[in-house]
């Protein structure tokens, strides 16, 4: 009976070709995986920048998506697509967001290494905070605040500061971008 079962799975697949994991469907509900630090960190990013996670916002200053990009950014960081495009493709809206991580990781690098752990303005530094703080700000504008005087850096139209943005992810633990 071994035999007979063996042989039918050997042709089973020799009709239907081997799968790879890629190709096997598992319900949603069967299979639980912890997200990674990345994921957290940019659920984190959405959860203040569109509370209802909506990926086909779009603010009173124009800014789209679940991550809020201005259509310069999306443009920065090499994609090509029409607002409409942008605003339904939730996996177009999440590259973007890794992305402009691992450009502004390469960007602040020094500052990055400079001055992570330290306690800058009342803000704990950390390698998450930067990142948030650059997609709230810009690189410039988080190296502006890192090395001047102003103690709130930029503030936003809706009065949030990149202080308090900062602030939001100074216990975060966000690994190395890139290898």
């Amino acid at each position: 009976m071994k035999e007979h079962f063996s042989i039918f799975v050997l042709l089973l697949f020799a009709i239907v070709g081997f799968r790879s994991q890629h190709d096997v469907h598992v319900p949603r509900n069967m299979v639980m995986s912890q997200p990674t630090q990345v994921e957290l960190f940019m659920e984190k990013i959405a959860s203040i920048e569109t509370p209802d996670g909506g990926y086909h916002t779009v603010n009173k200053f124009g800014m789209l998506g679940r991550y809020q990009f201005s259509p310069r950014t999306i443009q920065a960081v090499g994609i090509q697509a029409t607002r409409q495009q942008f605003l339904i493709n939730k996996e177009l809206q999440d590259t973007a967001m890794v992305r402009l991580m691992e450009m502004n990781e390469r960007l602040l690098a020094d500052h990055i290494s400079k001055f992570d752990g330290r306690i800058i303005k009342g803000v704990k530094i950390t390698r998450a905070s930067i990142l948030a703080g650059a997609h709230f700000a810009g690189a410039n504008g988080v190296k502006q605040f890192l090395t001047n005087n102003d103690y709130f850096g930029t503030i936003d139209g809706l009065g949030t500061s990149l202080r308090t943005y900062m602030s939001h992810f100074s216990d975060f633990q966000l690994p190395p971008l890139r290898g």
